[in-house]
């Protein structure tokens, strides 16, 4: 197992790349970050494991069995790999041993902000229904694109950037804080089924209960939050259910 820093520019899709590794693998292996990649912060330091799977550190009661089990896969895969210091798969663990599962797997809980029930304002009377086209909110290149562990793209650029809606709609939720690392947030709710949430900004121009129309700006680029460097954390849901954004993005 060996360490890495985390610099400005980093992601966890990045990072992993760089060491030949699944990106769950990393989040896996380290707490900060396990449920959220966007928990990254510059300074940050990531064990790595030399091959895909889960870090799992030996808790009393724990045995090989149920350990292969915890994390979907077999007792011999843990004792084949050397590093591990298992002899047999009859071998007793000692609480606070650090076990490399290679190949395993953790049920995946992704941290959720802005979720309709938590909106607090009502739809404005004559506020438009979004067109369900959607426009960049943003200019600058995708650091970050959609995956498993990551339900937005990230779109890079410089501080103070415009960030525009990307559809028409009104705003429900805008604010700032840590907010699962989201830092300054905004949510658009385009009356259709769709949302799309705007993170990390650095200034917030809209408040809950506005009304919205397609490229109107609501706030600019940042670096609020867990953030390595000036982005935008992009989301698009449909009825609480994240999609991909590439997909609808034109």
């Amino acid at each position: 197992i060996m360490y890495y820093t985390v610099k400005p520019g980093d992601t966890v899709l990045g990072i992993a790349s760089k060491f030949g590794l699944q990106p769950e693998s990393l989040m896996w292996s380290n707490s900060l970050i396990e449920q959220n990649p966007d928990r990254l912060s510059i300074g940050d330091q990531l064990r790595i494991l030399p091959v895909d799977g889960v870090l799992h550190v030996v808790d009393r009661g724990d045995t090989l069995s149920s350990i292969a089990e915890d994390y979907d896969t077999d007792m011999q895969a843990i004792v084949d790999y050397a590093a591990n210091g298992i002899a047999s798969i009859d071998d007793a663990l000692s609480i606070g041993k650090e076990i490399v599962v290679p190949g395993g797997s953790k049920p995946f809980v992704a941290t959720y902000v802005g979720a309709s029930s938590a909106y607090s304002v009502s739809r404005p009377p004559g506020a438009a229904a979004g067109s369900g086209n959607f426009s960049w909110p943003t200019a600058g290149y995708i650091s970050q694109g959609y995956w498993g562990g990551h339900p937005a793209v990230d779109i890079a650029g410089w501080l103070g950037a415009p960030v525009t809606a990307a559809d028409g709609g009104y705003v429900v939720l805008a604010g700032g804080g840590w907010n699962s690392g989201y830092g300054n947030y905004v949510i658009v709710d385009h009356g259709n089924g769709f949302t799309t949430l705007y993170a990390h900004l650095n200034s917030i121009f809209v408040s809950p209960g506005e009304t919205v129309s397609k490229g109107q700006q609501v706030g600019t680029m940042g670096n609020t939050g867990n953030s390595t460097g000036p982005h935008l954390h992009f989301e698009i849901r449909y009825s609480d259910v994240p999609y991909n954004p590439s997909s609808y993005l034109k």
